[in-house]
């Protein structure tokens, strides 16, 4: 069965109210009570602030399900980093993996936005879908007793969660005080983990905006706010590549001048897969750039990364330079692109110069 996960508009009232009411009648799966408006539901969808969003699957042209994701406390800026989901999939299309192909359309967009954490509440007596948010990595947390009440019936609530950033963050606090410790072996020398060898690199594609601006937000020095829309303009000015496994991604975007690669935007999340993943997507640019007989490829860091990340590119054969300590010509190109706030890495690819300085 082909399905098809778009984000929801206010025409799609109708079909997501047949499916929430249809659940709603079968009664001991939602909390939500009583049955729904077409026009409650079009006033919903138009009052969606820009970190919500309400995703809709589709079968056969008809909306067998739905998912919303919206600020777990809109009323307190404390909790801007939490929000929220909810799930409904029509009866007959149950565990067919309709559920999880919104989730992935849900929590990509939960990344986009930077939210680091999901919560949801259950009906204790649903044992299926809690078992649908353990599957995606939710933990139970709690159960909230009498939460629920339908006419005389009471029913308890399971509070769970889960974590989008946080892992991050221990890992960048780690690479940080990784500059204290001897450095790693190179990452050629290492031994790949059955998960390393399952990295896909390819040239990055539209579809991809979305996590190469997740990647670049939370991997970058200072908390840049990168948009789609300049992310999809860079797409344009030069070559991006990406990389992705199960459990992390890269991507890295690279230009030719003058038999120079310079290398930008070389990023990888979560920053501990920069060598099974990062390794990889290097070799590729690097065999890109050879084929164009580039004499050097120079690779432009963000001040402020972690200490593990200038420990890679070591590990790939690349040195800290200046632009003094570089060829006239080699020099001229990255002049254009170093800028404030960056620093060069600089691994020579041919032992003998093509264009020699007059």
């Amino acid at each position: 069965m082909d399905i098809t996960i778009r984000r929801a508009t206010p025409d799609d009232a109708q079909g997501i109210v047949d499916v929430f009411n249809s659940i709603i009648e079968e009664g001991g799966l939602t909390s939500m009570y009583p049955t729904l408006t077409v026009e409650q539901e079009q006033a919903f969808i138009e009052s969606l602030g820009p970190r919500s969003a309400m995703f809709v699957a589709e079968a056969l042209g008809t909306i067998i399900g739905f998912q919303t994701i919206e600020p777990f406390a809109p009323w307190t800026r404390a909790m801007d980093h939490v929000a929220i989901m909810g799930t409904q999939v029509y009866k007959g299309f149950r565990r067919q993996g309709v559920g999880r192909k919104l989730a992935e359309a849900s929590l990509a967009f939960a990344r986009q936005q930077g939210y680091e954490k999901i919560v949801i509440y259950v009906r204790s007596d649903n044992d299926t879908a809690q078992a649908f948010y353990r599957g995606l990595g939710f933990e139970p947390r709690g159960t909230l007793t009498r939460q629920v009440k339908i006419g005389d019936q009471y029913a308890d609530e399971v509070f769970m969660e889960m974590f989008l950033e946080a892992p991050a963050a221990r890992e960048a606090r780690e690479a940080a005080v990784a500059v204290e410790k001897p450095p790693p072996p190179p990452a050629r020398e290492a031994v790949p983990t059955k998960e390393a060898l399952k990295v896909n690199v390819r040239r990055a594609k539209r579809k991809d905006i979305p996590a190469i601006t997740a990647i670049i937000q939370r991997v970058k020095p200072g908390g840049a706010r990168i948009t789609a829309e300049e992310v999809q303009n860079r797409l344009f000015e030069k070559g991006y590549w990406v990389a992705i496994s199960r459990q992390a991604g890269g991507v890295a975007g690279w230009q030719a001048e003058n038999l120079v690669t310079c290398i930008e935007d070389f990023y990888v999340y979560p920053v501990s897969y920069y060598a099974s993943v990062g390794g990889p997507l290097l070799q590729t640019i690097e065999q890109e750039a050879r084929q164009l007989s580039c004499e050097v490829a120079i690779i432009f860091v963000d001040e402020g990364m972690p200490a593990a990340v200038e420990e890679f590119f070591r590990a790939q054969g690349y040195e800290r330079r200046t632009l003094d300590d570089l060829r006239k010509i080699w020099r001229e190109v990255a002049s254009e692109l170093i800028g404030e706030g960056r620093f060069m890495m600089v691994k020579q690819l041919l032992e003998r110069p093509i264009m020699r300085p007059l």
